[in-house]
């Protein structure tokens, strides 16, 4: 018969013995247990182990594998993913960037990511095929440019923005051509007081600065600010389609005859007030007799074109 005392140090005794054995079983697990853990099959399991990806020690003449150094190369690896849910490559992410998380973070798209890669030549390592991009060396690219913006930075370059403007803004504030603001920026007036900074990928200048550069001189005024308040002369980018369409309307003819009896097809068009295209369009169906030279060169019988005209003028009327 055991008396109590020995029998309750006893039972403490084998506590601690399984606790120990729980304890050194937790420190390996055998290859099937790896296996179940990642879903894979005992081929692919075994292949693993023989990439030597994680320390394996044998125990009994079986195989196990070392817990902390496969929990090492979960952390560092994107490929393999554990049943119980748990994400892999965390060490991975805290120290590099993938495509796809550059793109995140940017809030561009993944063909963007990759040519930035290419384009800036950041230095990648290869992790299963796929790039990744150490952080120490994206946050030394980020913090040289300014173009691409994450979001936090890009809510904080709005106040920026309300406090600046851009070299046509000041162009069109002064109405002025932008040769001039470039002209201003590269006078010693200009380079003393104006601050310009770059912003997303465009110079801007402070508004601050620019009032007080306006304040200090008289030669570039604001069409408001002169005594006879003229409306804006110079055409800026905004207005440049418009001003093409009409200067193109009151063009003169790109191609002259040299010969007073034959007409080109752009002086044909001009007698004709019509398009180039319709004059073309009447050659295609013989409307009139042409004279040819070579593949492009045509010359219309001023008579000929003339009759033509007044046949046209007659059926319409």
């Amino acid at each position: 018969m055991i008396q109590p005392g020995r029998e309750v140090w006893l039972k403490t005794y084998i506590k601690k013995g399984r606790r120990h054995m729980e304890t050194k079983k937790k420190k390996t697990m055998s290859v099937r247990e790896m296996g179940r853990l990642l879903g894979l099959k005992k081929v692919e399991s075994y292949w693993l182990v023989h990439k030597e990806y994680f320390r394996t020690v044998e125990v009994n003449g079986m195989l196990r594998v070392d817990t902390e150094s496969f929990e090492e190369w979960y952390a560092s690896q994107i490929r393999y993913h554990k049943v119980t849910g748990e994400p892999p490559g965390e060490k991975l992410r805290q120290e590099s960037y993938s495509a796809r998380d550059i793109a995140e973070l940017l809030s561009i798209t993944e063909d963007t990511a990759y040519d930035i890669i290419r384009r800036y030549q950041l230095p990648t390592e290869l992790v299963y095929h796929w790039k990744r991009v150490p952080k120490a060396a994206f946050d030394a690219w980020y913090a040289s440019q300014s173009k691409y913006r994450t979001v936090e930075d890009r809510e904080k370059d709005k106040e920026l923005e309300i406090n600046s403007m851009t070299m046509p803004e000041m162009a069109r504030l002064l109405d002025v051509p932008r040769s001039c603001i470039y002209e201003i920026l590269r006078s010693e007036r200009g380079r003393r007081t104006l601050q310009v900074f770059e912003l997303a990928g465009k110079k801007r200048i402070l508004n601050r600065s620019f009032e007080i550069w306006y304040a200090g001189q008289t030669e570039y005024l604001k069409p408001e600010d002169r005594k006879e308040h003229p409306e804006a002369r110079n055409v800026h980018y905004a207005d440049c389609l418009t001003g093409r369409i009409n200067k193109k309307k009151h063009m003169p003819p790109r191609e002259c005859s040299s010969n007073p009896e034959y007409l080109s097809v752009d002086e044909a068009a001009c007698l004709a007030a019509c398009p180039r295209d319709r004059i073309l369009k009447w050659i295609r169906k013989n409307k009139f007799p042409v004279i040819r030279s070579g593949k492009h060169l045509i010359r219309i019988p001023r008579m000929d074109f003339e009759n033509f005209l007044l046949t046209v003028l007659k059926t319409e009327d």
